[in-house]
């Protein structure tokens, strides 16, 4: 017992992992902006480094306290890791999510203090990029040839980002973060908050993040009856979106192609080019993040996006992860948890962004499963 006090007042004070945690995500995060398009050679360093930070953040993740439920947590993790990249050989935005599920929750063992840390890094890197573009080192406004697959078009630059609906999603992400942290205490304030913060993605024209705001605020402050249901939203979202990409010229696809800016056309023409497997070949689009996560037909969507680019495993794992945020809002009794998760359920059915570890850093909290359910609650609500 003893032990596990020390542990847990040294990792409570261990601001190097904060730190660690925040150059990662500040990092991954800037290169996710236009930065990349414009200074590919910096971009290649930087995503080298970040590789190597996690690299090395997992290392100290894994060996600063070994007991037997982290072990088979880590044994399950790593064989996902080493069967993903033996086909791959890509150190994908998914591999990272992985390994960090390990390092960030044994290292900082409070749900808090990480989402704390993920908000200052977006934050960093929201005004960085802005400023850059105001500097005139990345671009303001303007727009790149369109998708060959819709209508819709593959770069319209805003302030550093490469599309207004990115920028919105740093917002939004940032928004979330803030009602984790503050809707309890500041319940009026955050509203206020919210309503300034979806007036604004409305503004620029990022609907989905608008959206996303709107669906925090309202599931945080409504009354719900039964949460559980929120269960069964990910195996049908998955399932819908997979029917979609096969049956988008259907009468019912068609109606849905209209109203999400041609999505399905997409699925479609990506999951009739790319066959599912348990583990995906490479495909030839970058998905590294240094260039973006946009593919030659936009390929927005998670679930569609996981099944194309990683595989089945992959999205059997998103699913769980899905699932799992719900179970612990449930288990903590936390509402704005709750509201968060189904945000980023429904969010990720037309929107990739909702997959990247950062873009969200609540998918890394299925690592708290390193831990016992009572261990569990209290990091949690730390």
């Amino acid at each position: 017992m003893e032990n596990n006090n020390s542990h847990q007042s040294f990792v409570n004070n261990n601001y190097i992992v904060y730190g660690w945690l925040y150059l990662i995500i500040l990092l991954q995060s800037f290169l996710f902006t236009s930065y990349g398009t414009f200074f590919p050679h910096n971009a290649i360093l930087l995503s080298k480094l970040v590789n190597l930070l996690i690299i090395c953040y997992v290392i100290y993740g894994v060996i600063i306290q070994i007991t037997a439920r982290k072990l088979i947590y880590i044994a399950v993790i790593l064989l996902i890791v080493l069967l993903t990249f033996w086909k791959l050989r890509i150190f994908s935005p998914y591999i990272k999510l992985l390994l960090l599920s390990i390092a960030v929750p044994s290292t900082i063992p409070s749900g808090r203090k990480i989402v704390k840390v993920f908000a200052l890094a977006l934050i960093t890197t929201m005004v960085t990029t802005i400023v850059l573009s105001l500097l005139g080192y990345l671009p303001q406004s303007g727009a790149t040839s369109k998708s060959i697959f819709s209508n819709y078009q593959e770069t319209v630059y805003f302030f550093g980002f490469s599309h207004p609906n990115a920028f919105g999603t740093f917002l939004s992400m940032i928004f979330a973060s803030s009602m984790f942290l503050f809707f309890k205490r500041h319940k009026w304030i955050m509203i206020m908050v919210a309503t300034v913060v979806f007036v604004t993605n409305v503004t620029i024209g990022a609907g989905t993040a608008a959206v996303s705001v709107l669906l925090v605020l309202i599931v945080s402050i409504m009354p719900v009856k039964s949460y559980k249901f929120a269960y069964l939203l990910p195996p049908f979202l998955a399932t819908f979106a997979l029917w979609l990409s096969y049956y988008n010229t259907s009468a019912f696809g068609m109606i849905i192609n209209e109203k999400i800016a041609s999505r399905p056309n997409v699925w479609n023409a990506y999951t009739s080019q790319y066959p599912t497997k348990l583990i995906s070949d490479p495909i030839q689009v970058n998905t590294d993040g240094y260039s973006g996560i946009l593919g030659n037909g936009v390929l927005d969507g998670s679930y569609i996006y996981v099944l194309i680019f990683w595989g089945i495993l992959a999205l059997l794992f998103y699913i769980i992860t899905f699932i799992v945020l719900i179970k612990f809002s449930i288990d903590t009794k936390n509402k704005v948890l709750f509201a968060i998760s189904v945000m980023i359920i429904v969010s990720a059915f037309p929107e990739s962004h909702m997959i990247m570890f950062y873009e969200n850093i609540f998918l890394l909290f299925v690592g708290f499963y390193q831990f016992n359910m009572d261990e569990r609650k209290k990091y949690l609500q730390s």
